[in-house]
């Protein structure tokens, strides 16, 4: 009997644990802003790359991405949480 409470116990610590983790990701998100160059643009992801040449791969909407240049500057804004790829939130050319 005492096993079974204990799986109980750490089975339901294990839930509450995983529920806290994505309620977190969701609701604490960071935000990022940067002058940056695009180096890659796909369907739906876009490869860019900061003035301290650090790449990062962003989730783009698919209606967005035949408006943004190879090789062009852009000052962007993007979200990123612990789970999950950035996602754009803005995009505006510097031109």
């Amino acid at each position: 009997m005492k096993k079974r409470k204990l799986i109980v116990f750490f089975g339901t610590l294990f839930l509450v644990m995983v529920v806290l983790l994505l309620t977190w990701s969701i609701y604490f998100k960071e935000k990022t802003v940067a002058v940056v160059k695009v180096i890659e643009i796909s369907n739906d992801l876009m490869v860019i790359e900061d003035q301290l040449n650090v790449k990062t791969t962003i989730n783009v909407p698919r209606v967005i991405t035949k408006l943004i240049k190879v090789n062009e500057e852009y000052f962007v804004e993007y979200e990123s949480s612990f789970i999950g790829s950035p996602k754009l939130v803005s995009i505006e050319p510097l031109n």
